[in-house]
């Protein structure tokens, strides 16, 4: 698979293209079903599957204030089309000139003359162009003139939910990770780097990596029996999410950090996928830090007792991290 950093650097290839755009969050069960009729429609029409997506969340440039925290990295976005069978990855900058492009310019001018789109796979919600007036309508509308055949994909409903990235947020926040699952169609990971903290947690006896979630969602404070995966290994850990009352009770902002079990290292600037599996308590208050102590002890007990020692996650690791995430965590802070 390909990475290419705008649809100016696109060369199309020698077989007709067939298409899909969207940001992607999450490439959830929806998103999944939309890329696997790309993949089978290329398939049927000897063509090449490309995709087309952001390096940062549109609402960042047309309504900042609506901003919705990212399910995942644009990293993890690239993983996973390749593991869907894309050949290409166009990641345009969204940026305020880009959101200005008429819906009809986008379709004639980029998708059909420049990235030489034959084949359009459109979900149900797809939206574009200036003001988002770019529909599966539009689409539909301008395929026998531009000369594309567009195929539209239907909702996929978990039960009487519609899978989306949007209801996919609401249950990780809520601390909700099986349901969060069920509509990913794996477990939910956080691919971050660690950051320097205050060294409470090894003063406790239990040192723990920072990580730093920046733009990406945070599930509900609490402890979660979690697994790590970091250097081609998996390891058994406990994630906190919460302000830590008892150490730094003036402190509001949450902090997102993991002790992992069996491990010791510095780990300041390491990438790892921490995987949550399940929600042991809620963030609490304790009367002294000895009682802190003894609890911490206790969740690492019962995160040991649920988690597996030969543990082997369907998540794959990110491998292109280095460029493209590093310039989509600049664009989005």
């Amino acid at each position: 698979m390909t990475i290419v950093n705008g649809i100016a650097s696109f060369t199309p290839p020698s077989t007709p293209v067939a298409l899909t755009l969207g940001f992607f969050d999450g490439v959830h069960r929806g998103h999944q079903q939309l890329l696997s009729t790309l993949t089978d429609v290329a398939r049927t029409r000897q063509a090449t599957p490309v995709v087309l997506t952001f390096d940062s969340h549109p609402y960042r440039v047309v309504c900042p204030d609506k901003l919705p925290p990212m399910i995942m990295t644009l990293t993890q976005r690239i993983a996973l089309f390749e593991r869907m069978g894309i050949a290409h990855v166009i990641v345009q900058p969204f940026d305020h000139q880009f959101s200005e492009i008429p819906a009809r310019a986008f379709v004639h001018d980029l998708l059909v003359r420049k990235i030489h789109a034959r084949s359009i796979v459109c979900g149900y919600d797809t939206h574009f162009g200036r003001a988002r007036e770019g529909t599966h309508t539009l689409l539909r509308e301008m395929a026998a003139t531009e000369g594309y055949l567009c195929d539209e994909v239907p909702p996929l409903r978990a039960g009487t939910i519609i899978v989306s990235s949007t209801a996919i947020r609401k249950a990780i926040q809520s601390g909700a990770l099986a349901s969060a699952r069920a509509l990913l169609g794996r477990p939910w990971s956080i691919w971050a780097h660690v950051v320097e903290g205050l060294g409470l947690g090894r003063q406790l006896g239990f040192p723990t990596a920072n990580l730093d979630t920046g733009y990406l969602v945070v599930p509900a404070s609490g402890i979660y029996a979690a697994y790590v995966h970091l250097h081609n290994a998996t390891y058994r850990g406990v994630l906190y999410v919460g302000t830590r009352p008892t150490v730094t009770p003036d402190v509001t902002t949450r902090t997102c950090e993991v002790y992992i079990m069996d491990y010791s290292g510095d780990l300041y600037e390491e990438w790892m996928l921490v995987e949550p599996v399940q929600r042991l308590r809620d963030d609490q208050l304790f009367t002294t830090v000895d009682e802190l102590r003894a609890q911490i002890s206790r969740d690492v007990q019962q995160a040991k007792s649920l988690l597996q020692t030969d543990y082997v996650s369907p998540i794959i690791f990110p491998r292109h991290y280095d460029e493209v995430d590093r310039r989509h965590r600049a664009r989005a802070r």
